[in-house]
């Protein structure tokens, strides 16, 4: 039974270690055991050997046993297995995220049994991701805490919200000054018919609402004209979704000044036809709006101009040339990256750098973003750390 991952032992003390139910092990034959199935950077081979000790030892983590109870059925399996054996086993299995602790309970007084229920597919999925001490129910819980606003309730804006609201995230508040139209129902999916001329932010908040009844919905008719409006979508929240793209230039440079007043990350997004974009900033460790544009101004000869023309001319988007599919595929993806940034499962993939989908080949590309000592937004913190690093 030596598995040889390449990763740290595991040092926690399981009460009842089981097999995460989402790797289920399967013999393929050749004294070959698949666990991970194909999952990208999960899934692995684990040789048996001539006794099936491997695969014994595994159909023992069912979660209904103790480690000692493991040890001293496989020492009955045969009983050349020792004590020892058993327990690196079962350290390497858990260090390598394959395991996981059938007595884990959720934290008192946060979710309720119908919660629980709802949310047991998530529970599943946020399996896959191994962080010792914390637990499934930590990062729903986490989730659960959370409070996030969307600006701008539109295409991309009303799928992310549907999927947080789904997802379970704690308070989504909405912000958005205009009313529905008939021409936006072709991507906007929280809207029918019967919601034109409704407030936007009044008709998501209905929707929502009946998606998913635990997810605390706040509203806000708040067109952002400045700074301090912008400060406005900052306040007391956690994270904060820029759907909305006017201004040109503008909004994200009101955004920016206030996300960083305010530490807060945030993300901009948006489609151009057939290019869709976002970008994370979480302040004061990755690229600000600012370090982006100044980059972009230098590298890009057409982009300044560009920029100039689009705030001078185009206030009012009269042609918006986005489906339901891509303000989804947009959507779906900023939503999970938000929820890696808020659970802490992951590094959010966009923090600090720009994914660019190419809706024709259906391809995905990244640019990163650089932080900058000229940068007239956060060149200051720049300066600090590099003085800091250079007493160390």
């Amino acid at each position: 039974m030596i598995f040889n991952f390449c990763s740290q032992r595991y040092k926690e003390i399981m009460r009842l270690p089981r097999v995460k139910p989402v790797f289920l092990p399967v013999p393929v034959g050749n004294g070959k055991i698949r666990i991970g199935g194909i999952d990208l950077g999960i899934a692995a081979e684990l040789d048996d050997d001539e006794n099936g000790c491997t695969r014994r030892l595994l159909e023992l983590l069912d979660g209904l046993r103790t480690s000692d109870d493991i040890v001293r059925l496989m020492h009955e399996f045969d009983p050349t297995v020792t004590s020892a054996d058993v327990m690196d086993a079962i350290d390497e299995l858990a260090a390598a995220g394959y395991l996981e602790d059938a007595a884990d309970d959720p934290p008192p007084g946060v979710f309720t049994a119908r919660e629980l229920e709802r949310y047991r597919r998530n529970l599943e999925f946020l399996s896959h991701f191994h962080q010792p001490s914390l637990n499934v129910y930590d990062y729903q819980a986490r989730l659960h805490a959370s409070r996030v606003t969307v600006l701008g309730i539109g295409g991309f804006g009303t799928f992310v919200s549907l999927m947080l609201a789904a997802f379970g995230v704690g308070e989504l508040h909405l912000v958005d000054f205009d009313t529905v139209e008939l021409i936006n129902l072709n991507r906007q999916v929280l809207y029918c018919e019967a919601d034109v001329g409704r407030y936007k932010v009044d008709a998501a908040a209905d929707q929502l609402s009946r998606v998913n009844p635990n997810v605390r919905i706040t509203t806000g008719r708040t067109k952002v004209d400045g700074l301090e409006a912008a400060r406005d979508c900052c306040r007391d929240a956690d994270l904060v979704v820029c759907a909305a793209d006017r201004p040109p230039g503008k909004i994200y440079e009101w955004l920016n000044q206030a996300a960083l007043e305010r530490r807060v990350p945030w993300v901009r997004g948006g489609s151009a036809g057939l290019t869709a974009s976002a970008f994370m900033h979480v302040p004061y460790e990755t690229a600000c709006y600012d370090c982006v544009q100044l980059a972009l101004y230098e590298d890009v000869p057409w982009a300044a101009p560009h920029a100039r023309y689009m705030a001078e001319h185009l206030e009012d988007r009269s042609v918006n040339p986005c489906v339901a599919p891509v303000a989804g595929i947009l959507g779906s993806l900023i939503a999970m990256e938000l929820t890696k940034q808020l659970t802490g499962i992951e590094t959010p993939a966009i923090a600090g750098r720009r994914v660019v989908c190419d809706i024709r080949r259906m391809e995905f590309s990244y640019v990163d973003g650089v932080r900058r000592p000229d940068c007239p937004s956060c060149a200051v913190a720049v300066e600090s750390a590099a003085a800091l690093a250079g007493q160390s």
